[in-house]
């Protein structure tokens, strides 16, 4: 925790969301985790207590605890794994590449309903890099206005998401909040999406993976 805090000192963040990996059954050391967050400095850099979820299921339930939940000052859902229509996680072998555009679409708009949420992650983002599919404009447009609806961020991944910018420019057109994701699960991607943005690095190229 410490040395993600210094690098992101290192190299110059005002701010930084420890959006940890946790499910239902994380309760054994989340509450370690967060104590861990809040004995951070604010300054210069502040630290926001934060996790990432998957939604579980088409009512856009989290899977995370409601005493979790409470102890957050930013909460991420994520489609991270389908559903089957009677709940079943599906295995990624078992989804056709035609179905997941669709599929996320619909566990995403579902997601954006629930006030536990804060921020949709990295939306679509199972079908640009799992499944090599690109949603058209209209569904992603339709998700970034139920967003902006519902005062929920959209998170812009520097892993994720091939054009940084031009999802930036539809939450700007349909005043959706946005929240700029480096999925730094290392030091180095630490602060990717805004050396991304400047032109500093490449953003994510489909061809290459």
């Amino acid at each position: 925790m410490k040395e993600m805090y210094q690098q992101s000192v290192s190299v110059g963040l005002e701010a930084i969301l420890y959006s940890e990996h946790g499910r239902k059954s994380s309760e054994d050391w989340f509450f370690e985790y967060v104590d861990e967050v809040k004995s951070l400095p604010s300054d210069p850099c502040v630290p926001f207590v934060g996790l990432e979820t998957k939604v579980e299921d088409w009512d856009g339930t989290l899977d995370a605890t409601n005493e979790m939940l409470s102890v957050c000052d930013l909460v991420m859902g994520s489609v991270h794994r389908f559903p089957g229509e009677k709940g079943q996680v599906r295995g990624f072998g078992e989804v056709d590449p035609t179905e997941a555009i669709e599929t996320e679409y619909r566990l995403s708009m579902a997601a954006l309903e629930n006030p536990d949420l804060d921020i949709l992650g990295h939306p679509f983002g199972m079908s640009y890099r799992r499944f090599d599919v690109q949603p058209d404009e209209e569904r992603v447009r339709q998700v970034i206005n139920q967003a902006s609806r519902n005062g929920k961020a959209i998170e812009i991944n520097s892993r994720y998401h091939p054009n940084p910018w031009l999802w930036i420019k539809w939450c700007l057109e349909d005043g959706a909040m946005i929240s700029l994701g480096s999925n730094a699960h290392d030091l180095t991607s630490v602060g990717q999406i805004v050396r991304v943005l400047k032109g500093e690095e490449a953003p994510w190229n489909p061809s290459e993976s």
